[in-house]
């Protein structure tokens, strides 16, 4: 398989460079022709920059990108930037467990769990991963990050940071759209969204949008079919500009989603020991398909589990920008409110032997200030800021495992408190260095109870006891060098080329373990900070006119106290438990590669990439996965580290004359492909390589109407994302999926 990508890929890029760089002659032609690619404007570096002259590895998606590409929620951003994967962990739909470069968090619905990334809407930190498979209503880009971003953003951004970026209103910058759309499993979306300037240096705007759809699992134990998801999302947003120093930004959203939690299907490994490691092609449905479980209809304790599955999230997001300029400096003022109530029930087996309740509220005020700004004849750009962060979170468990369990409470309280800054500095018109640090304070306050039932499985003498209050404070110095050069260019194939190298440290905060179902052992120890030190070079360089863009980056990544969600199974009672584990220090190395190119007027190609390698240099002993030998008699390997991942596609627009109107059909498709991978920590799990191929079929009429038909998972494959063997629940993704949609833009 591998070398089926490797070929692939060699041809495709191949290709390109035959197709647009091939004589002196076909270049003059496409020059007639005046077709190049699009500048990108991005903000990675907390300013606007032109996206290839910015020495980060980032991936920008414009708002037309995200439609092209399906990216309609958080969770698809997976299948077009390397070396990250957002996907459902074992709870809710609103859940997604983020990965980058090696670093991970799967237990995403805990209210003590922290991203290995930063994720923003609108330079707003959102602390929590309840809700965090952001639904992307009325956004004007969104851009993915990769490597340490300590020296310019916000907390935890050990692996990198998404930003999710709104539409701003103004008197310059003035839209109303409206969108319907019906499809399959009778899914549907509606969404309306207008702005611009409603008096002298005042512009507001509104969005709105509405989407769900049906379920694809079917319960024999009830003839019912399941897995609906009911989404809501509305924002409101006032831009002033009246005034030539100062400007503010204030932003109000609010989601709320409904849904019946995540279906797991109850499989089994029959031809493979409990002692061995499994392939999800080993996995067989004990009710024959992937996409049905048997889950009888009847009371459920105790509380807050229920009956059936459900989910529901709703957050709320507040926040001002505010502005001042002076000089060569800007000064601004970030501050924010993000309140998420998040509940789920949700059955771990498809049977309905091992299900749980929970509700989790938390509340986030963040306050961030920076100055940032040029200075010795513009050869010097700096930026300086703190930031502080005050959460409070609680939530309730009730466990029904085989028999009604246990219930527990967790209490979390953090204060962060941070001041970063980064040089830039131009030694000459072509070369420049930078060179940044971060200092990083943060305080948590944690409590956790836990009350056995009588009619659990494990007595409740073994787990009852007194509750755990910790209290524990984690600092870090995290710097950043780098060095970037501009290769002057006097025509050729060559248009531009950015050369950089850099060295940066990351910083994830340590921990608490919260999974509390027999016992509170795994709770009563913290578990330490995640660092890295992430050493890279890359270019980007356009070619053939600015009709061929690739950029490249290599990153070795040495990871220490590497943090890992485990399942530990009990020697003398047979019980499951899921600590989190400082596993030990791990090296992460990969070439990641994005292409875009222009071989003809309307045709886009694009392609990305990741060639990654993991090991553990050593291991925590008593880390489950140090474990892994001893229990499935296979080496342990980083969980979430395929050996590549890859994704190419093309869009081909053609304009024409319908009767007295102006028209444009297009149509586009993309394929997307994954090696096997180590699902988790124990290494007792490999989830085999699949593909996804999606595409879309449009009609344009002048310019304000727009008839557009898309698929997903084209080829209805079947495949396994998630699960545990322990829980015997594992989770399917989607089969085919299509939707005609309707859009109408002034």
């Amino acid at each position: 398989m591998l070398k089926r990508t490797l070929f692939t890929t060699s041809i495709i890029f191949t290709g390109l460079l035959v197709s647009l760089g091939a004589s002196d002659e076909a270049l003059a032609q496409r020059a007639e022709l005046s077709i190049s690619l699009e500048e990108i404007v991005v903000t990675a570096q907390r300013r606007e920059n032109s996206l290839q002259s910015v020495p980060i590895p980032v991936s920008a998606f414009s708002r037309q990108t995200l439609e092209n590409r399906q990216i309609s929620q958080a969770a698809d951003l997976e299948r077009y930037v390397p070396s990250m994967k957002m996907r459902n962990n074992i709870t809710q739909p609103t859940n997604l467990s983020p990965s980058m470069r090696g670093s991970t968090q799967q237990d995403a619905s805990l209210v003590v769990a922290e991203s290995p990334f930063g994720i923003y809407v609108d330079d707003v930190y959102l602390g929590r991963m309840n809700g965090n498979n952001v639904q992307l209503a009325d956004f004007e880009r969104v851009e993915v990050l990769r490597g340490p971003q300590g020296t310019l953003y916000g907390r935890n951004t050990l692996a990198g940071a998404i930003k999710f970026i709104t539409r701003t209103p103004s008197e310059d910058n003035t839209w109303l759209n409206g969108e319907v759309g019906y499809g399959r499993y009778q899914a549907y979306r509606a969404s309306v969204s207008a702005g611009g300037g409603v008096s002298d240096g005042l512009g507001a705007s509104i969005a709105l949008q509405k989407n769900g759809r049906n379920g694809v699992w079917n319960n024999i134990a009830t003839g019912q079919r399941i897995g609906d998801e009911k989404n809501f999302a509305g924002r409101v947003k006032l831009n002033y500009t009246g005034s030539e120093t100062f400007s503010a930004i204030a932003s109000l959203s609010y989601t709320d989603s409904d849904n019946d939690a995540l279906q797991l299907v109850n499989m089994t490994t029959p031809n493979v020991p409990s002692n061995k490691q499994f392939r999800s092609s080993d996995l067989v449905p004990v009710n024959g398909s992937i996409y049905t479980i048997n889950r009888p209809l009847r009371p459920r304790s105790p509380a807050p589990a229920e009956d059936e599955t459900r989910g529901e999230t709703k957050q709320l997001i507040a926040s001002l920008t505010m502005s001042y300029e002076f000089g060569n400096a800007t000064l601004k003022s970030i501050t924010a409110l993000v309140d998420t109530d998040d509940f789920f029930n949700t059955d771990f087996r498809g049977n309905g032997a091992v299900m749980a309740g929970t509700n989790a509220n938390a509340s986030q005020f963040t306050q961030e200030i920076q100055i940032q700004g040029t200075a010795i004849e513009d050869r010097l750009n700096y930026i300086a800021g703190v930031f502080y962060m005050d959460e409070s979170a609680d939530q309730q468990f009730g466990w029904q495992f085989l028999t009604p369990s246990s219930t527990s409470d967790i209490d979390i309280t953090t204060e962060s408190i941070s001041a970063f800054g980064q040089l830039d500095y131009a030694l000459t018109d072509a070369f420049k260095v930078t060179a940044g640090v971060r200092y990083t304070e943060d305080q948590k306050d944690f409590d956790m109870s836990i009350n056995v039932l009588p009619t659990s499985i494990v007595p409740a003498f073994l787990g009852n006891g007194p509750p755990v209050s910790l209290s524990n404070k984690y600092t870090a110095w995290t710097p950043k060098f780098g060095v970037d050069y501009t290769v002057p260019t006097s025509g050729g194939v060559i248009d531009s080329m950015l050369l950089y190298a850099s060295a940066s440290r990351g910083f994830k905060s340590g921990g608490y373990s919260a999974i509390a179902i027999f016992n509170l052992n795994d709770a009563q120890t913290p578990y330490g900070p995640e660092t890295n030190w992430t050493y890279e070079a890359g270019f980007k360089t356009d070619l053939a006119d600015n009709r061929l863009r690739v950029n490249a980056s290599y990153f070795y990544n040495e990871i220490s106290d590497l943090t890992l969600n485990s399942s530990v199974t009990d020697p003398v009672s047979g019980t499951i438990s899921f600590p989190v584990q400082n596993a030990g220090e791990a090296t992460i190395k990969g070439l990641e590669t994005e292409i875009v190119a222009i071989p003809a007027e309307g045709l886009n190609l694009f392609a990305n990439m990741a060639f990654l390698s993991g090991k553990f240099s050593n291991l925590n002993p008593t880390s489950a996965a140090a474990l892994a030998l001893v229990n499935y008699g296979t080496a342990a390997k980083p969980p979430q580290v395929p050996d590549y991942t890859f994704t190419v596609g093309f869009d081909y627009g053609v304009d024409f004359s319908l009767g007295n109107n102006d028209a444009r059909f297009s149509f586009g498709a993309d394929w997307y492909s994954t090696d096997d991978f180590i699902t988790a920590s124990t290494n007792d799990f490999v989830l085999d390589g699949y593909d996804r191929v999606n595409g879309f079929v449009a009609l344009g009429i002048d310019t304000a109407w727009e008839l557009r038909f898309a698929i997903k998972n084209l080829t209805d494959e079947r495949t396994i994302s998630t699960g545990s063997r322990g829980l015997g629940g594992f989770l399917a993704l989607r089969p085919t999926e299509y939707m005609f949609s309707v859009k109408y833009s002034m």
